[in-house]
């Protein structure tokens, strides 16, 4: 049997209320999946806080099997969350960030 690496997604969010620190938002996340789908389900989508970007963007990273029920998770924050972008590599999503910021900044 082969052992295959899990796969990955990265997601861009965006928060709304930005007097919060950013780890805690990611236990915040994964405090209300653990609500929603168990706290199983939660450490089978290891949600992992990957960094923040020059915008205050949040990136975070979780197993593709539990995309679905991450973002269900987003949508039903208490906090106004706002999910920019998915992608499955670390370089295209800050590709499509970075192109974003200049395309907004130029008429």
């Amino acid at each position: 049997m082969l052992n295959r690496r899990d796969k990955r997604r990265y997601l861009a969010v965006w928060d709304g209320d930005h007097s919060r620190d950013h780890r805690k938002m990611v236990e915040l996340i994964s405090k209300r999946n653990s609500e929603l789908f168990g706290q199983i389900a939660t450490e089978k989508a290891n949600i992992r806080f990957i960094g923040i970007d020059e915008k205050q963007i949040i990136i975070l990273s979780c197993k593709l099997e539990a995309l679905g029920t991450l973002l269900s998770t987003i949508v039903l924050m208490e906090s106004p969350m706002l999910l920019l972008r998915i992608s499955g590599t670390l370089k295209a999503l800050r590709r499509f960030l970075r192109d974003a910021e200049t395309s907004v900044l130029s008429p």
